[in-house]
């Protein structure tokens, strides 16, 4: 049992920063609530710092930013996760974010709601029995709510007040975990695609037109001697098309691409109670392309409920 409940947190550990991957926020694994465990329902709250520390440019490589241009993005996740049915289930995600950014005597900040999510799942693998080779596996829908504004919508300084991508959107992918004695792992994929919309302002229309994205996960985590404490690592690589605009600005942009690695340890002070402490950097894997480049600090909570 506490083998199982460890799997899941491998796997929500690993996608809990995700929040603050992205150059707001766009490049980031697509990653659902989701119940991977035998659980009835599930409820997790995030608290998360990150720091910009660097930019990755459109022919690659990495720019550190310089000692006086600080901006830093904390964030409050919650996550509720219920099942439908035997195999079936409904999850969301509400952030909450605050972004900030100084250079020199300029200094700008803003708060509030970011991109709500809503999925649906499904249990295609089940694991009624053991096997040795066979992993769990539920496939997801998932639906996004453009709460948080994007770059485009953005009227503050250094654009702080954009959480999200300002885009309605839509995703499919499916997960797969498996437990072979102390070891666990679980990898995800998913494809998605925002859908266009129109900007309207005293200078005209301008017409976002964005193209397909992909995320995927792998991540592998131990429990010595079968214990409480589990450690994990995990590694979350995104790929996001370039958008086109018509209008009063007619072009496309360039695509985004971006490798999130994670190292995470957590505790389970009971079968329905676990805490986690992570930490996720973007500048350690050097494949990132025209993104911004974060270092960030979690600490998740998360009770669970038995069927």
């Amino acid at each position: 049992m506490i083998r199982r409940l460890f799997l899941f947190i491998l796997l929500f550990n690993a996608v809990s920063v995700e929040l603050l991957s992205a150059p707001c926020c766009g490049g980031t694994a697509n990653v659902p609530a989701l119940i991977s465990g035998d659980n009835q329902s599930q409820f997790t709250a995030t608290f998360a710092s990150g720091s910009v520390v660097a930019e990755a440019p459109v022919e690659g490589g990495i720019k550190y930013r310089k000692e006086k241009d600080n901006e830093t993005i904390q964030s409050f996740r919650f996550d509720g996760a219920f099942l439908l049915s035997d195999r079936a289930q409904v999850g969301i995600t509400l952030p909450v974010m605050r972004r900030a950014r100084s250079r020199g005597e300029y200094f700008a900040e803003s708060t509030g709601l970011g991109d709500v999510a809503v999925n649906l799942g499904y249990e295609v693998l089940p694991e009624w029995s053991y096997s040795p080779w066979q992993p769990r596996g539920v496939v997801f829908v998932s639906g996004t709510i453009p709460t948080g504004g994007s770059l485009y919508d953005a009227k503050e300084l250094y654009k702080v007040d954009s959480r999200g991508r300002g885009l309605w959107g839509a995703s499919a992918g499916a997960l797969l975990t498996k437990v072979l004695g102390n070891w666990d792992f679980s990898f995800l994929v998913e494809g998605h695609r925002g859908f266009s919309r129109e900007i309207r302002n005293d200078l005209g229309v301008l017409q976002l037109n964005p193209g397909w994205g992909a995320s995927s996960l792998l991540s592998v985590g131990l429990s010595p001697a079968g214990g409480n404490v589990r450690l994990g690592l995990s590694v979350a690589p995104s790929f996001e098309e370039a958008i086109a605009t018509e209008g009063i600005i007619s072009g496309r942009g360039e695509s985004v691409a971006l490798w999130t690695s994670a190292a995470q340890v957590s505790y389970l002070p009971s079968n329905t109670m676990s805490m986690s402490l992570i930490y996720s950097d973007q500048t350690f894997i050097h494949a990132s392309q025209n993104s911004s480049l974060n270092r960030t600090v979690s600490f998740l909570i998360q009770k669970r409920f038995e069927r």
